[in-house]
């Protein structure tokens, strides 16, 4: 009882590793001395799982680049103990990792041949393994891996599989975020449950701003006058005080900082007072939160108020960087 509770742990740690950490683990398997990868390449999360293509009769196919990533390992008797257990939860990795790919190939059909979020269909983990049972797959092991499944769309963009996991509120969120772009004018909420009403959804302003929130998209005074543009993508805030850097990437990119209430600018108000780039944003971000911070002004607020901080990730992040400055 007690190893079989062990091998459930360890199973877990697997579904949970990164495609780079996961394919060093079935290398030394396999080959029993492989060396060990660069600690960024364990730590990489977006090694491509799958790439998809639609064919000119709308299917859609997927490639798995890597073999080993599908394919299954004879379990030998000749091999020890050890490394049969290996090769057991490697396999069962491998056929859960397709089993949810190709169930959620046919369930969000229209969002893979679209490209559009608003084509998402709502859907949780509990109701994906109702729809989709496999042996020995529980929601448990569900959240473990999805998140590590990242894939090439046919629209050439690259998503974690977990995207797909979406509420109803936040397919609402993605309708009034298509709205805001469909127009190019700075729309109020009451505009957009306008908008939304003449293509058969109704839902309430104060639902209109939830949703808005939700994506972290402005009101209308403030993509009015300088909100800098629909294609940044900007992460959820995160407030500097909790030390969460964890959830941001080792990546180069930009970040802004903003307080808990607004302050006044030349023309307008805003809760933003620092605009960078970093070609590491959990480096620079996390010297935020220490008493080495060298802006005096920042340091300052540091102390005395409460400090959020937002992210982009884009290898571009100097240009970037420029146009965030300039539109602000």
């Amino acid at each position: 009882m007690k190893n079989e509770k062990v091998s459930k742990i360890i199973f877990s740690k697997i579904l949970e590793m990164p495609l780079g950490k996961y394919l060093a683990f079935i290398e030394k398997t396999t080959n029993g001395h492989g060396s060990t990868p660069p600690r960024q390449v364990l730590a990489e999360k977006k090694i491509i799982y799958a790439n998809l293509t639609v064919v000119s009769d709308g299917t859609i196919i997927p490639e798995i680049p890597d073999e080993r990533l599908w394919m299954r390992y004879s379990l030998d008797t000749n091999h020890d103990r050890k490394v049969m257990f290996a090769f057991q939860w490697i396999n069962t990795r491998n056929e859960f990792s397709y089993h949810i790919l190709q169930a959620l190939i046919t369930f969000q059909r229209d969002y893979w041949l679209s490209g559009k979020e608003v084509h998402l269909k709502p859907l949780t983990l509990k109701e994906f393994l109702h729809r989709f049972p496999h042996e020995h797959l529980d929601l448990s092991r569900l959240s473990r891996l999805v998140g590590n499944l990242w894939v090439r769309t046919p629209h050439n963009e690259v998503i974690s599989l977990r995207n797909l996991f979406i509420s109803t509120k936040r397919l609402y969120a993605y309708h009034v975020k298509q709205v805001v772009d469909e127009n190019e004018d700075a729309l109020s909420d009451t505009d957009i449950q306008q908008r939304l009403k003449q293509k058969g959804l109704h839902l309430s302003v104060r639902s209109i701003c939830n949703c808005r929130k939700l994506l972290n998209i402005p009101n209308h005074k403030e993509r009015a006058s300088h909100y800098y543009g629909r294609d940044i993508a900007f992460s959820d805030p995160i407030a500097i005080s909790e030390r969460k850097f964890n959830r941001i990437p080792a990546e180069p990119g930009v970040y802004e900082l903003s307080l808990d209430s607004k302050i006044s600018y030349n023309g307008h108000r805003s809760d933003v007072v620092y605009i960078g780039a970093s070609k590491n944003l959990r480096k620079r971000i996390a010297s935020y939160s220490g008493k080495s911070l060298k802006n005096g002004r920042l340091l300052q607020l540091v102390k005395d108020r409460q400090l959020f901080v937002r992210f982009c990730v884009s290898e571009e992040y100097r240009a970037l960087e420029k146009s965030l400055l300039k539109n602000f």
